[in-house]
């Protein structure tokens, strides 16, 4: 067919239509300078916001090229370049130009027409045309379907271009850019082989095609799917199908396994059993249970609320959790069950309390009496409870001649006849005490754990002796508790070294004015507690506190006025001092323990102080060497031994 216009006239009419451009034409003013290279003359091409009817007018003056513009084209265009550029360099640029700006160059007979993209999606020829320029292709497919290459190419068109399946031809029609088109041809070219066995799809029907196709590449990374080395699984979840592309003997043994995994789902599905190694399952459950509150909450307003069945529930024997959900929380539920069972820390908590007292007695007292009518009566005498011993019980001593009974401590000096008797008492005493204990325990990051050294000491709370009618039914209850050093302590590993230890320590004895046959009415006890939480480093030595008590006590028994007599009043009175001394510091080390290498090495210091111990005295070792020998019937008692040689 002639073409409708002449070529003077369709010059004629794009003169026309770049004259109508409200910029200059000439090629300074818009920035696209003519400079010399060595292979010739070239344009170096700098516009900013210039018309784009002007920049088609300059193109058209460079390479001599005939367009057409649709009014619909307006705008402005940017182009910054430092290079120099020949006159098909420049025409490649002014297509990108335009297909940036949403902008199509068909190309009909020699002539240019610059369309919007939409009205070249229907327009577009044939005929092989520039990169960037829009057209129309027919591709025919010779080995393969070509509706099965639909999915796969489909993903490659942009949204502006077209692509549909012709069956009876099985052939393929594609509207996009030529670039585009000669990339989506090479593609077809490499799917259609002679043997149509490069690629196999296989629809599901139960799984879905995203996680079985993760399954296969997690088995052919594994290499257990032997001979699928370098097959391709793609996953089409549009349309749930799985594509397999590689050697026929691979994708056959591929698609089996996926027709295996490709079952209707069971309940086991919902159902996971969970056997915990480091949690506690109990504990475990009531987190999850609030975490599914959660996960079944509304997912947005405007929406429904999920209606989700979760069950969540612990077996203790088996410090198992069992799940029972929908299949995808039961896989988020697992997941975070897995993200919570891993080892937690521990703390070696070691205490050193250091108790030092001591206690100064210094007592001196006179006792005298006299009978002047042989022994029928006294006429005068001085007696004092204080010194331990009365002025009767010597004269009775004397006249038995006898040594007295309970004699006190200290010097004791007595005179006398049967109508006379002088006591007299001196003592100094000193007694001084020293008292370390170093209790230790190990427990988990935010778990309380308690260690006692001590006695269970009875407590007598209550008696009967009678009853309301006078019968005699005596009972007295009592109460057991525990005297002796008490560690309770609960330590939390914050971030870094840091930890956070809640402590509580009680030191309790019983006091020694109690003797070892005293009744359990007759008992007194002295506690020294500390509760108190501290922040302390990894292995760093603190003083958790302590107690300095310093006493004295002064007792004076005298005659009035007599015993204030300088030099003679010591006959008629008695003293006793008793300077008393404690000092008790508690000093604390938390030690943070992550691993079991850290546990056997703790062990062994442990076991290595106690041998030294051992060792140091004379008698007999029981103790291996090492501390796994004590499992292995390596540790026997030594023989007897009298400990009075």
């Amino acid at each position: 067919m002639p073409p409708l216009f002449s070529r003077p006239l369709i010059a004629l009419i794009a003169v026309g239509l770049a004259a109508s451009a409200p910029f200059p034409l000439a090629a300074q003013e818009q920035g696209i300078e003519p400079t010399a290279t060595q292979q010739g003359d070239g344009w170096t091409i700098n516009l900013k916001d210039a018309d784009v009817r002007a920049f088609v007018d300059q193109v058209s003056q460079l390479t001599g090229q005939t367009f057409i513009v649709d009014p619909r084209v307006k705008g402005q265009v940017s182009v910054v370049s430092s290079a120099t550029l020949s006159t098909d360099e420049v025409y490649q640029l002014f297509l990108s130009v335009m297909a940036t700006h949403g902008f199509s160059v068909l190309t009909q007979g020699g002539v240019a027409r610059i369309v919007p993209n939409a009205e070249a999606k229907a327009e577009a020829g044939g005929g092989p045309t520039g990169g960037d320029q829009l057209e129309t292709r027919v591709i025919q497919v010779q080995h393969s379907s070509a509706a099965e290459l639909i999915p796969l190419i489909r993903p490659l068109v942009p949204q502006y271009g077209h692509l549909a399946a012709v069956t009876s031809a099985n052939a393929l029609i594609i509207s996009d850019r030529s670039a585009n088109i000669a990339r989506i041809q090479d593609l077809v070219r490499q799917l259609d082989r002679a043997e149509s066995n490069d690629y196999t799809v296989l629809p599901l029907k139960n799984g879905w095609a995203v996680d079985i196709a993760e399954v296969l590449r997690n088995t052919m990374l594994r290499g257990e799917a032997k001979g699928t080395t370098g097959t391709q699984i793609i996953a089409d979840s549009r349309t749930n199908r799985l594509i397999f592309m590689g050697p026929a003997d691979a994708r056959t043994k591929l698609s089996h396994l996926a027709q295996s995994l490709d079952t209707p789902a069971t309940r086991s599905a919902n159902t996971r059993v969970i056997r915990l190694r480091h949690n506690d399952a109990k504990a475990l459950a009531e987190t999850l249970g609030d975490i599914s509150e959660g996960l079944a909450a509304p997912e947005g307003e405007g929406t429904t609320t999920r209606t989700q069945n979760i069950l969540i529930r612990a077996d203790e024997s088996l410090n198992a959790l069992v799940l029972l959900a929908d299949p995808e929380l039961v896989g988020t539920l697992e997941s975070i069950v897995r993200q919570l069972d891993v080892p937690r820390a521990q703390v070696m908590v070691e205490a050193a309390i250091v108790e030092v007292s001591g206690d100064i007695t210094d007592a001196l007292g006179v006792q005298w009496a006299v009978d002047a009518r042989g022994g029928r009566g006294g006429v005068g005498g001085v007696s004092f409870g204080n010194t331990g011993l009365s002025i009767g019980s010597v004269l009775n001593a004397i006249n038995d001649n006898e040594i007295p009974a309970n004699l006190p401590d200290g010097a004791i000096i007595g005179l006398g006849t049967s109508s006379f008797g002088a006591l007299i008492t001196a003592i100094s005493s000193n007694s001084k005490s020293n008292l370390l204990s170093t209790p230790s325990l190990l427990t988990l990051d935010n778990q309380e754990a308690e260690i006692l050294v001590g006695q269970n000491v009875p407590f007598q709370t209550g008696s009967y002796t009678t009853d309301g009618t006078g019968a005699s039914n005596p009972f007295t209850t009592i109460e057991r508790q525990d005297v002796g050093v008490t560690l309770k302590v609960t330590p939390h590993i914050n971030e870094g070294a840091t930890l956070r230890l809640k402590i509580e320590q009680e030191i309790s004895s019983i006091a020694p004015s109690a003797s070892l046959t005293a009744q359990a009415v007759d008992l007194i006890t002295n506690k020294r507690s500390i509760k108190s939480t501290i922040l302390a480093q990894d292995g760093q030595v603190i003083v958790l506190g302590g107690l300095i008590q310093d006493d004295v006590t002064r007792t004076a028994s005298k005659v009035p006025l007599l015993g204030d007599i300088p030099v003679l009043g010591g006959l008629f009175r008695s003293t006793q001092e008793t300077h008393t001394k404690r000092n008790l510091m508690v000093f604390l080390r938390p030690t943070v323990i992550r691993d079991g290498a850290g546990i056997a090495a703790l062990s062994g210091k442990k076991y290595s102080d106690i041998r030294v111990i051992e060792t140091a005295s004379e008698s007999p070792t029981i103790l291996p060497a090492y501390p796994e020998q004590l499992f292995d019937g390596q540790g026997e008692p030594a023989p007897a031994i009298d400990l009075r040689q």
